[in-house]
């Protein structure tokens, strides 16, 4: 992790001492602007989840298969192929407890094997597998005050690119379709907190980009890139300020939504909840 050197502040003390981290991270803040009470469970409470959804679980063993591919081009220039990125992706799966995992109606874990393997290829297939430039970071972390009277915001990189005219900023998504603008709006922040981050050290121009890797029939790879301009920098500063205030309130509560809620983990104890 990249911790720039700075006295630890008075809002990152706090933050320590209500979630154990001294930092917020764009997952923190996310999960706040979801669901206030979901936040307060797993972070403040730190309760265990009733269950995981396979589709989390599929995204993060999606997330680790790119990764190895990108560490070992790294690592020796060599290119992993399907095969070797399946064998990651069942890696994943095979530190997971069944038991507790919530499938999708359609869903298995044969059904989902065969879509990662054509999301893979697809992958494999893309631009995104030969990246124009240095490889410099894969899940580099970075650390640092950016706002004040807010604790340290923490960014969890995914691939850190160099070109002759930029740093390659770039993102791994997994999702049912193709992203829409408003998709890509409404994931903006999290890489411009990045931006922030990154340009502290930054000697280049950045470039800021989502990689969609679809779960259709025939998956695709998609690239969307986002503008870091001053308005909406300013529009993210201030809606974390506001997150980081709302936190302190300690004014959680729950907000009911049928896109999130049927993942949920802490479903019964929302239903049980009374303020």
């Amino acid at each position: 992790m990249i911790a720039f050197a700075h006295p630890v502040s008075a809002p990152s003390r706090m933050a320590e001492s209500l979630t154990g981290r001294p930092y917020l991270s764009w997952s923190a803040i996310s999960t706040f602007m979801k669901c206030p009470l979901k936040y307060q469970f797993h972070y403040l409470d730190q309760l265990p989840e009733e269950f995981v959804s396979a589709n989390l679980i599929f995204g993060s063993a999606i997330h680790s298969a790119l990764e190895a591919y990108f560490g070992e081009h790294l690592a020796s220039r060599r290119s992993l192929d399907v095969d070797d990125l399946l064998a990651v992706y069942h890696s994943t799966w095979s530190q997971a407890d069944l038991a507790a995992v919530q499938f999708g109606k359609s869903d298995d874990l044969v059904s989902l094997d065969a879509l990662a393997k054509r999301m893979l290829q697809a992958f494999m297939d893309s631009d995104l597998a030969c990246p124009t430039g240095a490889i410099i970071g894969i899940e580099e972390e970075l650390r640092s005050p950016l706002i004040a009277d807010c604790p340290d915001l923490l960014a969890r990189l995914d691939l850190l690119v160099e070109s002759d005219e930029s740093l390659i900023v770039t993102d791994f998504k997994t999702a049912r379709s193709r992203w829409s603008a408003g998709d890509v709006h409404a994931a903006e922040g999290q890489l411009i907190v990045y931006h922030e981050l990154v340009r502290q050290f930054a000697d280049k121009p950045i470039r800021l980009q989502f990689a969609v890797i679809t779960k259709t029939k025939q998956p695709e790879v998609e690239i969307h890139t986002v503008a870091a301009d001053p308005l909406r920098i300013e529009r993210i500063r201030q809606l974390i300020q506001r997150v980081w205030a709302g936190i302190q309130t300690g004014n959680f509560f729950p907000v009911p939504n049928s896109m999130n809620c049927p993942t949920c983990g802490y479903r019964s104890r929302c239903a049980s909840w009374t303020g």
